[in-house]
């Protein structure tokens, strides 16, 4: 071999030996990533309904970053939850691309709409139209409203509940029913403050006669005493003349 040839080969050895360790250092330090194709398109995975962290390692996995945007109601996917993403599912994006995903807040609250006074039908009607179930009917007494009506809901008119709560028909069973006090034997007048004290007031009034009396006090009442009837209502007299 001549001295030149030997001189080439050297150089051309150690021009090798540099160029590959500088594609070394070069591989080490990222630069050459694109010759493992870890710069090239990758596919979007799915990260609808799984929680931010879950979501934030299914990206991670694929080079690929997490940016969250705001909350918005979704009464498909649970609070917390991340309900939509963009790019979609299936797509295919670079690596170290940032993928924004929606976080759910859960269905959105619905108010309990104002039922007082309306037939029970009517109001179920109602509650269906807003995505709230008809509980249990309760039965209560009412001086305002009239039996068979709804008196009101619970939980309350105007509160905020999540969809398909339920809510329980307060529906009234008429005035309160109070037993009727015994005012035979009064005059009129400590008759009249009798039934004013116990809820009742003085209905018509007439004569009559009775052995049994004293005159000028009552001998007669209807409803008879003890007898259960609406607060409010009257009491019709008779006073022995």
């Amino acid at each position: 071999m001549g001295r030149s040839a030997l001189v080439a080969f050297v150089t051309s050895l150690v021009t090798t030996i540099a160029a590959f360790a500088a594609l070394t250092v070069a591989d080490r330090r990222g630069a050459l990533e694109f010759l493992h194709g870890r710069r090239g398109d990758v596919e979007v995975p799915s990260i609808n309904g799984v929680s931010v962290e879950q979501a934030r390692d299914l990206l991670r996995a694929r080079d690929l970053l997490l940016t969250l945007q705001a909350e918005r109601s979704d009464p498909a996917v649970p609070a917390g939850k991340v309900g939509g993403q963009v790019p979609l599912p299936g797509s295919r994006a670079p690596r170290g691309t940032a993928i924004q995903a929606f976080v759910s807040s859960g269905a959105s609250a619905v108010a309990i709409p104002t039922l007082a006074g309306a037939r029970p039908d009517d109001a179920v009607e109602q509650l269906r139209n807003r995505k709230l179930a008809a509980g249990h009917r309760r039965d209560e007494a009412s001086d305002t409203i009239a039996a068979g009506l709804v008196i009101g809901t619970d939980p309350p008119a105007g509160r905020a509940v999540a969809p398909e709560t339920d809510v329980t028909l307060i529906v009234s069973t008429g005035r309160t029913l109070k037993p009727v006090p015994k005012v035979l034997g009064l005059r009129l007048s400590k008759a009249k403050k009798t039934l004013e004290e116990a809820g009742f007031k003085v209905g018509t009034t007439r004569t009559g006669s009775s052995d049994n009396f004293d005159d000028e006090v009552i001998i007669k009442q209807d409803p008879a005493e003890n007898t259960a009837a609406a607060a409010g209502s009257a009491v019709n007299l008779v006073i022995n003349d």
